[in-house]
């Protein structure tokens, strides 16, 4: 089991070696992703995401409801359109990526 000091450890390292402070809010890849909240199926590491190249989402199922929609106007206003991707079910995204306009 990881623990607290595991977690405040580990972020110390990253802000000390693996932060870039260079990036913006907005992604470099102009691309917004919404996953699962699987911890088998990191939508960084399956999509193989450099640091800083896309907003990701996930929440139960990886489902894209009204509700996302109008955060993503509502980002998109604050920021510039951004391709959009989405993946639901668990265990692999090779099959139900399915990109959404924007």
């Amino acid at each position: 089991m990881t623990g607290t000091a595991d977690l405040i450890g580990r972020n110390a390292e990253f802000a000390a070696s693996r932060f870039s402070a260079n990036l913006t809010i907005n992604p470099s890849g102009n691309l917004m992703v919404v996953g699962c909240v699987d911890p088998r199926v990191d939508p960084t590491h399956v999509l193989g995401l450099e640091q800083g190249e896309a907003a990701v989402i996930r929440n139960v199922g990886g489902r894209i409801t009204p509700r996302h929609s109008a955060r993503w106007r509502c980002w998109e206003r604050s920021a510039r359109p951004m391709r959009k991707a989405a993946a639901q079910g668990t265990g692999t995204w090779s099959s139900c990526i399915t990109p959404t306009a924007g």
